[in-house]
């Protein structure tokens, strides 16, 4: 698909040894054309970054970032947005991938209405052992029912969320307080700013890798249940 649009995709990485190259090879393949593909490597111990610079494309830009908070991609995230010169940015997961056409359909979608989509977000398709076994969606019709979802739970699929460039220039993660579950607080911010993030009924080709390396299992196995602080924090605000 031919675009003057240009999407950045963003791949924080930290040891994805095992899933990098299908990630990074399904972002490369998309047949919307206009795109670059930013890998930023978190200090990661395994091959990863040896996987990556063994891929030749002129599409992939290859960079790196301190791994400051255990779990989280925040500074890959923040380099990765830096180096970005696409109009929409997408930042998923290294042990995720995208079917040919996920960008393709994103795009179609707000095409019809870009200047009410600025935050996108799909439904997404479970992978384990290489299987689909599920599919993920969330669905709220204005900004008063997404504050009412997200003081009860996460209702934003993290890595499958496509984001008008401006949004993520205009609010930032706040890892120091809430860990692998920045994001999390991320979008409670955008709702409080008014900001709606588009929820899709249908898929529109993600698939997110179930493990029990990926860094969300990490977080509860710690216990730290970040969650509940930022419902208690949201909940207060907006009197809920």
């Amino acid at each position: 698909m031919k675009n003057n649009i240009k999407v950045s995709i963003v791949v924080p990485c930290y040891n994805s040894e095992k899933w990098i190259e299908q990630c990074i090879t399904s972002a490369l393949n998309q047949d919307y054309e206009n795109i670059e593909v930013i890998f930023v490597d978190n200090e990661s111990t395994d091959s990863s970054v040896e996987i990556i610079k063994k891929i030749k494309s002129d599409k992939l830009i290859l960079s790196s970032a301190p791994n400051i908070y255990p779990h989280c991609w925040d500074e890959g995230r923040e380099e990765g947005i830096r180096l970005s010169t696409g109009d929409y940015v997408l930042i998923m997961g290294s042990d995720d991938y995208l079917e040919d056409n996920f960008i393709s359909n994103c795009m179609n979608v707000i095409m019809k209405k870009p200047d009410k989509i600025r935050v996108l977000q799909s439904p997404i398709r479970g992978i384990r052992n290489g299987l689909g076994i599920d599919y993920i969606s969330y669905f709220y019709k204005n900004i008063s029912e997404l504050k009412k979802n997200l003081v009860q739970r996460c209702v934003v699929n993290t890595p499958a969320v496509l984001y008008k460039k401006d949004v993520l220039l205009e609010t930032k993660t706040k890892p120091k307080l809430y860990g692998g579950a920045a994001d999390y607080d991320f979008y409670c911010q955008l709702a409080d700013k008014g900001e709606f993030i588009f929820p899709m009924n249908h898929w529109l080709g993600f698939n997110y890798r179930w493990h029990p390396e990926q860094a969300t299992w990490k977080v509860q196995k710690e216990g730290k249940n970040y969650d509940q602080s930022i419902q208690k924090f949201w909940r207060e605000k907006w009197n809920l």
